[in-house]
């Protein structure tokens, strides 16, 4: 099967920016860990920057995460009336931006604070998110990168229910070439 050039064109962008991604991922030297909010202790002690997890509720119109880079440390709120799994992901997703120094683009709508984080001045929220939306080049970046993270997450721990055991024979199912690496590489 032969790909019309548009499609092929878009295959090997694709291919490029995951091996960018793992690059990037590789780099870090994190150790596998088992959980996104041990990822995050990790990512914070290798930077000396702290990162903080916040469970916001869900508000309409709003976006399901958000990252803000305060002076002295990362905040990633997420929405707290979602399951585990799509909390991880939306985790993950805004993780991606951090790692990947991605920048919050343009005003392009208004964004009510108060809402957001009720307990801080709207205009120190509004400085400090300077947002209205990331490019479509850094959401797809941030989703790759945020699918090798849970992949490293995911491998690394023990499934709900499981036990040592299970999580061995996960890794005994692994190809070869897999058993005992990195699941990032």
């Amino acid at each position: 099967m032969v790909l019309p050039p548009r499609r092929l064109k878009a295959f090997w962008e694709f291919r490029t920016l995951r091996q960018r991604c793992r690059r990037r991922l590789t780099a870090l030297e994190l150790p596998a860990a088992p959980s996104m909010a041990a990822l995050c202790e990790q990512l914070g002690q290798r930077r000396n920057r702290p990162i903080y997890l916040m469970a916001m509720p869900a508000q309409d119109a709003q976006p399901c995460g958000v990252w803000l880079s305060l002076t002295d440390a990362d905040v990633i709120a997420y929405e707290a009336g979602t399951n585990s799994l799509h909390q991880d992901h939306i985790i993950a997703h805004e993780l991606a931006h951090l790692i990947c120094g991605h920048s919050m683009l343009d005003d392009s709508g208004p964004l009510d604070t108060r809402r957001l984080f009720p307990d801080l001045d709207p205009a120190l929220v509004r400085a400090l998110l300077q947002r209205g939306h990331y490019s479509d080049g850094q959401e797809q970046e941030a989703e790759i990168m945020a699918s090798l993270l849970l992949s490293r997450a995911r491998r690394s721990m023990v499934l709900p229910g499981g036990t040592e055991l299970t999580t061995r024979l996960a890794q005994a199912l692994l190809p070869p070439q897999r058993r005992g690496h990195r699941t990032d590489a």
